[in-house]
């Protein structure tokens, strides 16, 4: 048992000694990391949501079975939005108040 406590005493003073050395940078580099990782994640949630929009646009026009002429005008409204959420409701607002409803329903 006393050579179990000599070495987690080395072992923890060896870990504590690490930190306090270069304590300042360390918190600085670890504070860059997480500001970059955060901002990684927020670009990919952005374009899982322009995604999502599309992905559910072109479901509901299979689903309709629309002719090209359609297609070619609601490409030509995707233009001048850039908001997923503009886009569902203007294009397609009967799925709009779905999405609507039944998301409200999930946060209540």
């Amino acid at each position: 048992m006393a050579g179990y406590k000599h070495l987690s005493t080395y072992v923890r003073d060896r870990a504590l000694a690490s930190e306090k050395s270069s304590g300042r940078q360390s918190d600085l580099d670890s504070w860059a990391d997480q500001q970059r990782t955060l901002g990684l994640l927020e670009s990919i949630s952005q374009a899982q949501a322009e995604n999502r929009t599309l992905l559910t646009i072109a479901v509901h026009l299979l689903r309709q079975g629309l002719q090209q002429g359609k297609v070619n005008e609601l490409r030509a409204e995707l233009s001048h939005l850039a908001d997923p959420d503009q886009l569902i409701s203007r294009l397609l607002p009967e799925l709009a108040s779905d999405i609507e409803r039944l998301s409200g329903e999930d946060n209540a």
